[in-house]
């Protein structure tokens, strides 16, 4: 069995929006705007001319850092592997005020972190807000085995 979700997919929802709207103004700029001389560039920089480059590859960079695998017998996420028998896994729920929430779920009162403590010492190894929609915490609680993660 192998599951995998990204740690960050409202994240990569968001910023998808926002760069399909910046790659396209990027094109545009750079086209008619630096090489054609039809339209003023008012703005020359990273994002106004290479926007369609960098935000790609921002955004797999994001992925492939919050890329979570969970195994029969252990977590990976990222490059790391965590071992169901050297870790203990924790899903804890907070709330935040009005104004300390994030821009991209503002209506959201309750949210997620996932932290993986050493199981002897009991350390923090991991510790990283669950930005996902609520059915996939679901699908992470089903996902892990049943005596594993702890809810807090």
């Amino acid at each position: 069995m192998n599951f995998k979700i990204s740690l960050a997919k409202k994240t990569l929802v968001f910023y998808s929006i926002i760069g399909l709207v910046i790659s396209c103004a990027s094109i545009y700029n750079l086209i008619w705007g630096v090489i054609l001389h039809e339209t003023p560039t008012y703005r020359i920089g990273v994002f106004s001319l290479f926007g369609f480059i960098v935000f790609p590859v921002l955004l797999i960079s994001t992925y492939l850092k919050n890329k979570c695998v969970i195994d029969t017998d252990s977590v990976h996420i990222g490059k790391i592997k965590y071992r169901f028998s050297d870790y203990d896994f924790f899903i804890t729920t907070y709330q935040l005020s009005f104004k300390d929430r994030p821009l991209f779920s503002i209506f959201n009162k309750d949210y997620f972190d996932f932290v993986i403590k050493e199981t002897g010492t009991n350390n923090i190894v991991f510790q990283k807000d669950l930005d996902i929609f609520r059915k996939d915490i679901e699908l992470i609680k089903r996902a892990l085995p049943p005596g594993k993660i702890k809810y807090r």
